[in-house]
């Protein structure tokens, strides 16, 4: 009918507009780039690869997680070529030759990796072709994750094959740890964008240091990589500034009063004249004086200080914010690991109102 015709057509008109969408955004999307010069990093492969990364992981704890991770570096990366499963798996009888096939073996670790006899299967056939180890720990228990150590203590239970197939020279789990874990710290994965991004960087950069040409243009490397637009670091300007901190970031607190000392000490032309510490789910969710309106903007980026109490309460109203207004970030490897996923939340409330 032409009712039936009009609706196919539509739905296919529908269709379309996604995919011009998707492709225009696909082309707009930033890259990553040299630090030392903005341009895009060279992906040459070794004459005997077409891969530049072979990525390995268990389908129960880490499938959707490896699936994002080949898909944004394919839009950061673009040229980028990973081995995955459900793109290149052609038969499971040929895992080794595949991994002998990519430059660098990327290691997912979640809960019951090393459980996994194809897991393993790829372990033994990594070490065997020695291919460079770039792990990815997921750390989030929730997502399928586990601890380094009930993953080295995983490891140690489950890889005590004697003269595996792909590897008979297999010193044992000794030898596995080392690789995974000690041969280069894991790179934790994160979910929230900017600092996905910052892991997906990671990954790439590792991967790019396998690079034929970088081999013998290292200097290029040496500061790393970026992607234009990425949040990086801001200094503090204005009359007033309102720093936020997260409840449950443990350590942004006393970094946010050593700040606002700091600047209360020799106090600059540039520094601000005044600092207010206030917490962000109250500045963030908040409807009263101390809430940030609808409309109103966090100022341009989030403030990240890395490493390796609380604010007093008053029974008097909290006064309204006002002047520039910062949330800082302490960032450890357990700063988006807190128990109800609050500090996820809060960055992300603090992004959309940038």
């Amino acid at each position: 009918s032409e009712f039936v015709i009009a609706l196919t057509a539509a739905m296919l008109a529908a269709s379309l507009l996604v995919v011009i969408f998707k492709t225009v955004s696909a082309v707009r999307a930033p890259t990553i780039r040299l630090a030392s010069s903005g341009r895009p990093p060279v992906l040459e492969l070794s004459p005997e690869c077409h891969f530049h990364g072979f990525i390995s992981h268990a389908w129960g704890t880490g499938q959707d997680q490896t699936h994002a991770i080949v898909r944004q570096m394919q839009l950061l990366l673009p040229g980028v070529k990973v081995w995955l499963d459900v793109d290149n798996l052609d038969d499971v009888g040929k895992l080794e030759e595949s991994v002998a096939d990519a430059m660098t073996f990327i290691i997912f670790l979640s809960a019951g990796y090393f459980k996994s006899f194809n897991c393993r299967r790829e372990l033994y056939a990594a070490l065997a072709s020695k291919r460079p180890f770039i792990a990815v720990h997921e750390a989030d228990v929730a997502k399928g994750g586990a601890s380094i150590a009930a993953l080295k203590a995983e490891c140690r239970e489950s890889c005590v094959e004697v003269a595996p197939p792909a590897y008979p020279s297999y010193g044992g789990p000794h030898e596995m740890i080392a690789r995974v874990f000690e041969e280069a710290k894991p790179i934790v994965w994160v979910r929230v964008h900017d600092f996905q991004v910052e892991s997906l960087k990671e990954i790439a950069l590792r991967m790019l240091r396998q690079v034929p040409y970088y081999a013998l243009h290292t200097s290029e490397l040496a500061q790393g990589v970026m992607v234009p637009g990425e949040i990086g670091p801001r200094g503090f300007t204005g009359l007033v500034v309102t720093i936020l901190v997260c409840r449950d970031n443990k350590g942004a607190l006393d970094v946010a009063k050593e700040v606002k000392a700091e600047a209360q000490v020799g106090r600059r032309s540039a520094a601000p004249q005044s600092i207010e510490l206030r917490y962000a789910d109250v500045a963030l969710k908040g409807s009263g004086p101390a809430a940030i309106r609808a409309g109103s903007s966090l100022s341009k980026s989030v403030s990240l200080i890395r490493s390796g109490s609380r604010l007093s309460q008053s029974a008097s109203p909290t006064p309204a914010i006002k002047g520039r207004i910062v949330l800082l970030l302490y960032l450890t490897d357990r700063t988006f690991l807190d128990e109800d996923g609050s500090v996820a939340r809060l960055v992300q409330a603090a992004m959309d109102r940038r």
